[in-house]
């Protein structure tokens, strides 16, 4: 099973450490990485890649976009708080990929804390409980990824589907579970 890894580089004095210890035992766990530059350049090679130009930092993007793509779980770890990681969170989601957020100790990311996704894992860790922390959220992830459904629609439907995903700027596959959700509710509350 593939994961895709990443923390800010900003984090990396103070948290690099915990990175290197996250990401060696998800290997331990028997988990493929799609990425390992998260452990393998520092803050200060970062930036310098980045400082290239308009043509790093579209391919920086567009290569951690396909790393979500690709994965079967992302992980992030967030003790050291980043715009950066909470769009690639908010797009692992979007792409209904398993997000682990960990943090360390009293990091808490409170902005994710408030999001009510069902495939947002957040928990807490220290370097005394970090290998029981990673597992427990790999197993609960592994539960959460999706199964696959196949079925057939009209054109008309299709069109709908195709123009309400389009609007809201999601999946379809997203639109569609959040309406199945929403009907959900509505039968549990009657």
């Amino acid at each position: 099973m593939k994961v895709f890894f990443t923390a800010t580089y900003e984090g990396e004095q103070q948290y690099g450490k915990y990175y290197h210890l996250l990401f060696e035992e998800i290997k331990k766990l028997g988990y493929e990485h799609v990425d390992d530059e998260v452990v393998s350049i520092s803050y200060d090679e970062y930036i310098k890649k980045m400082s290239k130009g308009r043509d790093a930092q579209l391919n920086n993007f567009h290569n951690k976009m396909q790393h979500i793509q690709d994965t079967d779980i992302c992980i992030l770890e967030v003790s050291a708080h980043s715009l950066g990681l909470g769009y690639i969170a908010q797009r692992a989601l979007e792409m209904s990929k398993p997000t682990i957020v960990l943090y360390y100790k009293n990091n808490t990311p409170f902005f994710l804390q408030g999001s009510e996704d069902e495939k947002l894992i957040v928990l807490s860790y220290d370097e005394k409980n970090y290998k029981k922390v990673l597992k427990k959220a790999l197993e609960q992830a592994r539960e959460k990824r999706d199964k696959r459904f196949n079925f057939f629609l009209s054109p008309k439907l299709l069109q709908y589907i195709d123009d309400a995903s389009r609007e809201r700027g999601i999946t379809k596959s997203k639109l569609l579970r959040d309406m199945i959700v929403n009907h959900m509710r509505e039968s549990d509350s009657k």
